[in-house]
């Protein structure tokens, strides 16, 4: 748990609102900061803030609403932000006075938790509780820990530590109660009761987690196993029939994606002839104008002239334009024409000089105005201070009139931080006496106590002694003349016993499931059930098979020699109609031609030769089955004799074990497995008893050794607190001197104060005040220096203000005389402007009036210039092609693209060679793939036999993957099984141990059941203070020495070779390096398994030299690379300056702290 940031109101003496944020520099930048202020100022209000906003308590009120909110305020609130690992909370406290007043009674006090949700920008804050009691058990749930263990993980005990480890041995363990608490003794019976809660629940779970594996019988088992394997055969042969269709497919697919080829190849060489005919026809009308480049230049020229005509006419209109504006002005009221003629025969110049001496002047006046308007500007700010200046000196007056009754204070300043010393060593002294007194009465308390502590132990002793011989007697009677080592021997034959029983019975259920099965319900398509013939029988009719496909092969092979030789007959039958008898036949060379008188008569061979190859595809699947009935007769055999070879081991082994058992019988046999599960139930519950009877036996020997334990404890304590007592009553003999010196200095002291007070009334009389009562000398000491520096403040500041107001004075006046100097001037220079600027448009108007003489006369020339060359042009294209000058500017921008048609129209002749060498390659494919053959199924037929072939497979693949997830779950529920037996067996034995822990606490008495608790806090607070020592040291480690006087400790310094030295010879660095490890190991047991990194140091090294002090720093400094920030509470000067990061808090006038500054 690490604390961001806490805004507070109004929290005991800091009065107002503060905000302190630690994920902000300088807390970032290092790993230890100072709380620092005088006694009062608040330092102690910052805790109470965090601890009201997450809990609603405080360390040191138990009605916090009613305590803590500053006096005459109407409301006090505190809110922090933590984060737990990755999430990020907000908790505040919040009170309020009725109506809002701040003598109002104090309402219910209101708190509210909110989960701030970074993952979620628009929603980041969830509202988790909104009630002080809800708050409080949520922030309980969240961090792990109460207000209680809260208050010990963030406020070190370091000081009570260090006192802790100088410590007798005989104090050690009362001192650590102290630090730690009472509550501890509940705390460990509320953990034995919630382990055993917990333990219980635990095994009832797991009993319900047991009857709830849902396992099915072996046999059942033993079928989903054969059927998986049948179906999986099935998978594969449908596999293998889908692939040969998809290759059929396939080819179908190849051949159409060849045509859709084709067709594009077709069409793109299509597109590229189309190209090169439109290039060829570029390049033709290229060649057909060869005379065209002779009008490049004439029409260039022409575009030029054009052009130029064009931009004249602009500017001729613009300058018209200009004339007019100048015209209008110039009649304008306040243009004097004659005036202004005669004016400019004086003056020669041109119209660029008169602008240059105009904007000379306009610069002059721009100066003279600015000039003008920052005096002006400077004159009233000068009468504005003038008059505030006189307004804060008469206040100044009016101040020290009305306070001139303290004007005594700036020289004779009364004597306050005496009284009040004396005063604070009056109640010391005060106190020392009721010390005394408390100290007399207590130590008389505790003679008596001491005295009552060795009759309660010696009756406590008596006690344990006759528990002692109750508890060896009923060990006698659980033990009946048996050892622990008999019992022991007992349990472990006994646990072969059983588990010699669970063998025979897992025996038997393997050989039920090895015996024949009836055929279990197989699927839609049927199971494969074993061949009615054995294998060697079908061999032999495989092999006669095969000898008559033989047969039926040649007769096939004679069918197709004669449909070969009708054939040819039919084919010569014309060619007969030409042989002469006599005559050799061309052909075969014989004389003789008997077919030409008599033609062959035709034979039906055709069909013969069709009903032959089907009577041979019949003969070819009979002998695939015969084969595939013939590998499923074998497979089956060896499947039986391998089920016989193994029913036949578990049979011998099945004997041997019941031999060992010595339970042979007529009655038992390996197929009643009811019975030797009956019996495998007898046995578990004896085991069962014998492990009852062995935790009981170790549960009594430890009673009787724990009795003996605190039988000597108790002994050794009695002795202990008879020291105790002969100590006290040396102390007692040297009470009375001690009481005679605390008097006379008392006497003393108050003398000094009554002489003071008789001086310090005459002063404060004269100033209006009175004595001020105890504890309010300091508030009135700075009210009083307060009323001294504010006289002084204004003395000083009236006579400032009166040098200040005569400088004033003399200023204004010289800046008025200035601003009329400026002002004359302006009117001057104004007047000279105006004339100027009439001289300036009168040259103007001239200037353009000759401009656009000059400029109608070139644009007329222009124009003739163009229109002969229009003439020229148009004599040149007589006798061309060309009949505009449009069509003469097409076909030159053509020519500048002749080296690209060119190029374009090659490009195209490869383009068109390429892709019909490619198209030439299709075709090739396309006929090859027709010439392997017309497929023997067509597209359609192959699509509705994949369909079909991949539904059965489906089918046999669904049942196989349904058949495989309950053979594979009941794998996992058998492995579930046996685990949760493994546990359930462990859990009864931890329910036993819990019991006999509750039970053993319940028997303890007070004593026995305290040093128990003692004793399991000093081993966990010692193991969690050397692994802190290791991570901030890794020097020392804190250890327990055996001691029969109490809690012994020693130091192992490691870079010593393990030599181990009393706590107080350690070093002031050693001894708070040690200390401050026993504190955070304190914190850390305390904040039940969640971290606390923001933790707090009351100062306990205030006296500590510089060397050590440094060794302090430094290793609170080192916790930072634990994730640790800790905050150190510190009114000492010299400690405080050795600390980088601050919270500074001073004590107002009013006696009220306030947070001054973070640095």
């Amino acid at each position: 748990m690490k604390i961001l940031n806490l805004y507070f109101k109004n929290i005991n003496s800091l009065e107002g609102e503060n905000r302190i944020d630690f994920e902000q520099p300088p807390f970032t930048d290092t790993g230890v900061f100072a709380i620092t202020g005088p006694n009062g100022s608040g330092k102690s209000s910052i805790l109470d803030a965090i601890t009201l906003a997450l809990y609603g308590e405080t360390f040191r009120f138990d009605k916090p609403a009613q305590h803590i909110i500053t006096q005459h305020t109407n409301e006090s609130f505190a809110q922090i932000e933590f984060a737990l690992g990755n999430d990020k909370f907000r908790s505040s406290w919040h009170v309020k006075r009725r109506d809002g007043s701040p003598w109002g009674e104090v309402l219910p006090t209101e708190m509210k938790l909110i989960h701030l949700n970074k993952n979620q920008p628009e929603n980041n804050e969830e509202i988790v509780a909104t009630t002080p009691q809800a708050v409080c058990a949520r922030i309980a749930d969240i961090t792990g820990m109460n207000f209680r263990s809260f208050t010990r993980s963030i406020l070190l005990a370091q000081g009570d530590f260090a006192a802790f480890l100088n410590a007798l041995d005989t104090e050690r363990m009362d001192i650590l109660e102290k630090i730690i608490g009472t509550d501890i003794y509940a705390d460990y019976k509320k953990e034995a009761s919630d382990n055993l809660a917990e333990v219980e629940k635990n095994l009832t779970y797991l009993q319900q987690d047991l009857a709830a594996v849902p396992l099915i019988e072996p046999q059942s088992l033993e079928a989903c196993e054969l059927d998986l394997a049948d179906f999986s055969e099935q998978t594969a042969d449908f596999q293998e029939e889908i692939n040969r269709l998809a290759a059929l497919k396939n080819q179908f697919a190849e051949t159409s994606t060849l045509r859709s080829q084709i067709d594009s190849q077709e069409s793109r060489l299509q597109e590229a002839i189309t190209q090169r005919l439109a290039v060829q026809k570029n390049l033709d009308q290229l060649a057909a104008a060869e005379n065209v480049l002779s009008f490049k230049e004439d029409l260039e020229t022409s575009e030029q002239k054009k052009h130029a005509l064009d931009a004249e006419n602009n500017a001729l209109t613009a300058l018209r334009n200009e004339l007019k504006q100048i015209e209008g002005t110039l009649a304008l009221p306040g243009f004097d024409t004659r005036a202004l003629a005669q004016d400019l025969a004086n003056r020669p110049q041109s119209f660029t000089e008169q602008k240059q001496a105009i904007d000379s002047i306009r610069g002059q006046i721009n100066l003279f105005n600015a000039n003008w308007q920052s005096e002006i500007v400077l004159l009233r700010s000068l009468s504005g201070q003038h008059t505030e200046k006189q307004a804060a000196l008469d206040e100044a007056a009016q101040w020290l009139d009305e306070h001139a009754i303290d004007k005594p204070l700036l020289e004779n300043f009364p004597d306050l931080e005496r009284l009040k010393n004396l005063r604070v060593a009056i109640a010391e002294l005060d106190e020392k006496k009721k010390a005394l007194g408390k100290w007399s009465k207590s130590t008389s308390e505790a003679l008596e106590k001491n005295k009552t502590n060795i009759d309660k132990k010696n009756k406590a002793i008596e006690q344990l002694n006759q528990e002692l011989a109750q508890q060896e007697k009923e060990l006698e009677e659980l033990a009946q003349g048996s050892t622990l080592e008999q019992v022991e021997d007992l349990q472990t034959e006994q646990k072969e016993r059983v588990s010699a029983f669970e063998e025979l019975v897992n025996l038997a259920i393997a050989n039920e499931n090895l015996a024949p099965q009836n055929s279990f319900f197989f699927s839609l398509w049927g199971k494969k059930e074993a061949p009615d013939r054995d294998a060697e029988e079908l061999e032999i009719e495989v092999e006669a098979l095969k000898e008559q496909i033989k047969q039926e092969e040649n007769i096939r092979l004679a069918l197709e020699k004669s449909v070969f030789n009708d054939a040819l007959i039919a084919r010569m039958s014309q060619d007969r109609t030409h042989l002469v008898d006599g005559k050799p036949c061309p052909l075969c060379g014989s004389t003789d031609h008997p077919y030409s008188l008599r033609p062959p008569a035709p034979a039906n061979a055709q069909q013969a030769l069709l009903d032959q190859r089907i009577r041979l595809k019949r003969l070819n699947l009979k002998q695939s089955e015969l084969v595939e009935q013939v590998k499923l007769a074998k497979r089956y055999a060896e499947r039986d004799k391998a089920r016989n070879n193994q029913r036949q081991q578990i049979k011998a082994r099945w004997l041997t074990l019941c031999n060992q058992l010595n339970v042979v019988s007529a009655d038992l046999d390996i197929k009643k497995t009811g019975m030797m599960k009956r019996m495998l139930s007898v046995e578990s519950t004896d085991l069962k008893n014998i492990g009852l009877l062995l935790t009981k036996y170790k549960s009594a020997q430890k009673r009787i050794a724990k009795i003996k334990t605190d039988i000597e404890k108790n002994t050794v304590s009695i002795k202990q607190v008879q020291n105790t007592v002969q100590t006290i009553d040396l102390e007692w003999q040297t009470e009375p001197q001690r009481v005679s010196e605390t008097e006379a200095d008392s006497a003393k002291l108050q003398q000094e104060e009554q002489e003071l007070l008789a001086k310090l009334t005459e002063q404060l009389s004269a100033l209006g005040e009175a004595i001020p009562t105890k504890g309010k000398e300091s508030a009135l000491a700075e009210r009083l220096n307060s009323r001294r520096l504010d006289y002084e403040s204004y003395t000083v500041r009236s006579k400032s203000l009166s040098n200040e107001m005569e400088l004033l004075l003399s200023q204004q006046a010289a800046g008025q005389a200035q601003i009329d100097s400026y002002k004359e001037r302006l009117d001057v220079t104004n007047n000279q402007l105006h004339s100027e600027e009439v001289v300036g448009l009168h040259l103007a108007l001239v200037e353009k009036q000759k401009l656009i003489a000059d400029k109608e006369q070139f644009i007329n020339q222009l124009q003739t210039e163009t229109e002969a060359l229009g003439l020229t042009i148009a004599q040149k294209m007589q006798g061309t092609p060309f009949k505009s000058l449009e069509e003469i500017s097409k076909v030159l921008e053509m020519v500048g693209n002749q080296p690209e048609f060119a190029a374009q129209k090659a490009k195209l002749d490869e383009e068109i060679a390429l892709w019909g060498a490619e198209l030439d390659k299709l075709y090739v494919q396309l006929e090859r793939h027709a010439s392997e053959g017309k497929p023997e199924f067509t597209t359609e037929e192959i699509d509705l036999k994949l369909k079909g072939f991949k539904e059965k497979m489906d089918i046999a693949e669904l049942e196989a993957q349904r058949l495989e997830t309950i053979v594979r779950e009941q794998k996992q529920y058998k492995a579930k099984h046996a685990t949760l037996l493994e546990q359930l067996d462990s859990q009864q034995a931890l329910v036993q141990q819990a019991n006999a822990e509750v039970a053993e606490i319940t028997a303890q008495s007070g004593m026995v059941f305290r040093r128990r608790v003692q004793e399991r806090m000093v081993e966990k607070l010692l193991s969690q203070t050397n692994a802190t020592l290791e991570k901030i040291s890794g020097r020392y480690y804190l250890r327990q020495k055996p001691s029969d006087k109490g809690l012994a400790l020693e130091i192992e310094d490691t870079y010593q070779g393990n030599v181990r030295r009393l706590p107080k010879t350690l070093s002031g660095g050693e001894s708070f390096i040690v200390s401050l490890a026993l504190a955070l190991g304190l914190s850390e047991m305390a904040n039940n398994g969640k971290s606390v990194d923001s933790l707090f140091l009351d100062e306990g090294f205030g006296n500590l030299d510089a060397e050590t002090l440094y060794t302090v720093i430094n290793t609170l400094e080192s916790l930072r690379a634990h994730g640790k920030t800790v905050g150190v509470i510190s009114h000492v000067d010299a400690v405080q300056k050795r600390f980088k990061a601050q919270l500074q808090l001073v004590k107002k006038p009013n006696g009220l702290g306030e947070l001054r500054k973070v640095s």
